[in-house]
């Protein structure tokens, strides 16, 4: 891909990163019962929204700017979200579902800039390792 692609590419990755930012401040509190247990659906989509668009800049980015780049543009909306507002509320509490968030965010995003990124992107074969000296071989 040629790097105009992958500009273009990151340019919508940045994009949809800060809807999904604003849509993850709105829906991590939303949870359903499933036969008398709570399940944390919005929590489990606000993160898996996160991690997807991790994953994408990883493989279409090909490098930590292009996560970094991503990772912010994820982040601002929701730390908005998290900023009182004139009219005394606000978005992402300060309690279990917004520190949750925020620390699950900041999991997924620290991870993702932190794991390497291999040479492999499966356009070739892994390389294979080099053949080891045999000790008893004459120099």
């Amino acid at each position: 891909m040629s790097a105009w692609g992958r500009a273009v590419l990151l340019v919508a990755l940045v994009l949809t990163a800060v809807a999904v930012g604003g849509t993850a401040g709105f829906v991590h509190r939303t949870r359903v019962e499933v036969v008398g247990v709570t399940v944390p659906v919005g929590m489990a989509a606000a993160l898996g929204g996160v991690l997807g668009l991790v994953l994408l800049a990883r493989r279409w980015g090909r490098s930590r700017l292009a996560v970094a780049v991503v990772a912010g543009a994820v982040a601002v909306p929701v730390l908005v979200l998290g900023q009182l507002r004139a009219e005394g509320d606000l978005v992402v509490a300060e309690d279990v579902w917004g520190l949750t968030l925020l620390g699950g965010m900041a999991l997924v995003l620290t991870a993702g800039l932190v794991v390497p990124i291999t040479a492999y992107h499966g356009d070739a074969p892994p390389p294979r390792p080099s053949p080891v000296p045999d000790a008893e071989a004459p120099p």
